[in-house]
């Protein structure tokens, strides 16, 4: 197996990461706030990092995936690209809210309030990613099934 295939498997396999825990750290910030739970909202700021972390593998890893693969199988360039615009995007926003996130955790541990405007911050990043990602995954899924296009 070569350099280019362990991308290419690599992107195929972490891709759902982001796509499955986005939404439950959205979901986990929400309820954290509302009820007022640390341990929520602290579960949540940690999940946004694994997101962040696992987006930017994915996001790195797409350019090699599609050289890959389209030795062995033709897309529709117009559906890579779209699908490449759109993962810029959904990693752009991700990034952000982690940045937000991180900078939760590290003032909790040196037992300093974050400012009130970092969790919308978060909030409203991790909401629009999420939404992003969801039309992401949909043009991926299109690009391996193109027989599910609607």
């Amino acid at each position: 197996m070569d350099f280019s295939q362990l991308q290419a498997w690599l992107h195929v396999a972490i891709v759902h990461i982001p796509v499955i825990i986005a939404p439950v750290s959205l979901f986990l910030l929400t309820k954290g706030k509302r009820n007022e739970s640390a341990d929520f909202l602290r579960l949540g700021h940690t999940l946004v990092l694994l997101v962040t972390l696992t987006s930017a593998v994915a996001y790195f890893t797409g350019p090699t995936t599609v050289d890959w693969w389209q030795e062995k199988v033709q897309f529709d360039q117009e559906a890579v690209e779209a699908h490449g615009l759109w993962g810029r995007i959904s990693f752009t926003l991700l990034t952000l809210a982690g940045v937000g996130s991180l900078m939760t955790i590290i003032g909790e541990l040196q037992e300093e309030k974050p400012h009130p405007l970092i969790f919308r911050f978060v909030w409203w990043l991790l909401f629009t990613g999420v939404i992003s990602l969801i039309w992401t995954a949909h043009q991926g899924g299109l690009l391996r099934r193109p027989e599910l296009a609607f």
